[in-house]
């Protein structure tokens, strides 16, 4: 926990010059805190923080100061196939809205503070048999096609650019997310040529939903929650009724004013309360985008863990027939293939972990963080 409070404490600082407590400035595990940040994708930020504080041991150094100069560089490279591939988008005609870290990121002191692993786009799906082509030329290939009908497309290019381009905000695997935010641009407003934004207020409603799905699905990392607290503090302007009558549409008004709680802890120093206690350490434990552990334990939160344990361990037809082909062709080799699947998951290593260590050690204090008000699936 005290990692975690000083990894926070230090992003807030960076982030906006929020003062830390002089006490967890002092005997600072920086092994710790470099394995917190990683996790977390949040190492170049933290140091800038110590280098800025000058907390930043000469033993230490390497690793933090090569992921900042990695950050940096990424950022720019990011940054300059973002503009490349707005140019190929206004060329075709094709509506576009950039998302998330493209946005955030510029309100941060520097830009590469807010690290991405990939750029992410919404599009006009009308033209979705255009991106192949221009992407292709631009020197990417195709490495993921996602979400209802495919209209979520995902490219890379090395050294480290992704783009994932999305038709749909929210997939119609959250429903309620789904209707609100819709498929063809609801709620944006002209920006220049075919590009689009949010309005402030309703990008922070996007970014809580965004932040929902994943806390509820499988965690959310500190950077998102960084994120929520930031935006709040460079733009005391924004209109909270109309956030939060929206926010209430999809049943988030709740959720958010205990991430504000949550915020307060982390960023301003504010008292733990008790009742975010298992809270923070969900958000602390699940690393930048959730674990499996986390899946694992909303699964269980649904099913109960004997159900869920009985699914693993005697999937349907459809998903045997994937693994054990035989089965597709003779459905009577079913049970057979159920008995060869048990011997591997019990014994052969790399299995046990996931199947079943991970669902048996699901912990009482991971379903209670979920226990919060919030959840799409309900």
């Amino acid at each position: 926990m005290n990692t975690g409070l000083l990894a926070s404490r230090l992003m807030a600082y960076a982030a906006d010059g929020a003062e830390i407590e002089k006490e967890l400035l002092q005997d600072i595990d920086y092994e710790r805190l470099y394995k917190f940040a990683k996790t977390h994708s949040v190492v170049n930020i933290i140091c800038y923080a110590l280098k800025q504080l000058d907390k930043l041991p000469p033993e230490y150094a390497a690793p933090f100061e090569r992921e900042l100069k990695l950050g940096r560089a990424r950022e720019a490279t990011q940054e300059i196939a973002t503009q490349e591939l707005a140019q190929e988008l206004e060329k075709r005609g094709i509506k576009y809205m950039l998302l998330k870290g493209s946005v955030m990121k510029q309100l941060y002191p520097r830009p590469d503070l807010r690290s991405m692993c990939d750029v992410d786009i919404q599009y006009d799906t009308a033209h979705k048999h255009e991106l192949d082509g221009f992407m292709k030329e631009c020197g990417y290939e195709l490495c993921e096609v996602s979400g209802t009908d495919g209209v979520n497309i995902a490219y890379k290019r090395v050294p480290f650019m992704y783009i994932e381009y999305h038709g749909a905000l929210m997939d119609t695997d959250v429903p309620l997310y789904n209707a609100y935010f819709g498929t063809h641009f609801e709620r944006t407003v002209p920006v220049q040529g075919c590009e689009v934004k949010y309005t402030d207020e309703d990008f922070f409603v996007f970014m809580a939903a965004h932040l929902a799905k994943h806390y509820f699905i499988g965690g959310s990392g500190v950077r998102s929650l960084l994120d929520i607290w930031l935006y709040m503090r460079k733009k005391p302007e924004l209109d909270k009724e109309y956030i939060f009558g929206e926010l209430k549409k999809i049943r988030l008004d709740e959720f958010i004013n205990i991430m504000f709680g949550v915020t307060s802890v982390l960023f301003d120093g504010a008292e733990m309360k008790p009742e975010l206690v298992n809270v923070i350490e969900y958000i602390f434990s699940s690393g930048t985008y959730g674990t499996v552990s986390n899946k694992a334990a909303e699964t269980v939160k649904e099913e109960g863990k004997l159900k869920y344990m009985f699914r693993r361990f005697f999937p349907d037809r459809d998903f045997m027939a994937i693994n054990y082909p035989v089965v597709k062709k003779c459905v009577l080799l079913l049970p057979l293939m159920w008995l060869v699947r048990l011997v591997t998951v019990f014994f052969k290593k790399g299995y046990k972990g996931s199947d079943v260590d991970t669902v048996m050690n699901v912990t009482a204090a991971q379903t209670d963080a979920r226990k919060i008000p919030g959840n799409p699936k309900g």
